[in-house]
């Protein structure tokens, strides 16, 4: 399932007329899409903590997936207004606007099973996990295996089909 939608998503183009919407969209249904097809080492019975740090339009799209439950967790969204106290996180996403306190972020969640995802450009080359691109108007996913195993989690088979890997 997650191929047919992560597919239908990555094939879908951006129109300049509503880019930045159609764009949005997409990276939220991927980061749904996301707390599905990752695994985290915890506890089952808590939330699916979505944290948003920074100034970025998919905040408020992220917000309408509140009270959505992912395998019968429901699904929390939260803002952090600073990386100095960070609350506690399944999937952190880095706004563009966040893009200098990049190395400080993730210096901050080593040793976490956070999984950081980001619009930065190569955000997953230079230590992120999750990086968005958007090529011949169509948004993509790289995954950087290496610090997403440092953190202890697992990528489903299925989302890596579709994504390029990174190092």
């Amino acid at each position: 399932m997650l191929l047919a939608v992560c597919s239908a998503l990555a094939i879908h183009q951006v129109r300049p007329a509503r880019a930045g919407d159609l764009e949005t969209k997409v990276k939220v249904a991927y980061i749904y899409n996301f707390t599905k097809f990752i695994e985290w080492p915890d506890d089952d019975s808590e939330p699916i903590r979505i944290c948003v740090i920074g100034n970025d339009p998919i905040r408020t799209m992220l917000g309408e997936l509140s009270n959505r439950e992912v395998k019968g967790r429901p699904l929390m969204i939260m803002r952090v207004k600073d990386p100095s106290s960070m609350p506690s996180c399944h999937l952190l996403f880095i706004s563009r606007s966040e893009e200098s306190q990049v190395p400080n972020i993730l210096q901050r969640l080593q040793g976490t099973r956070v999984l950081t995802v980001s619009d930065i450009p190569q955000f997953a080359k230079r230590g992120g996990m999750i990086s968005f691109t958007t090529e011949k108007e169509r948004v993509k996913i790289e995954i950087n295996q290496r610090t997403v195993r440092q953190a202890g989690l697992k990528v489903s088979a299925k989302l890596l089909e579709i994504a390029r890997i990174v190092q």
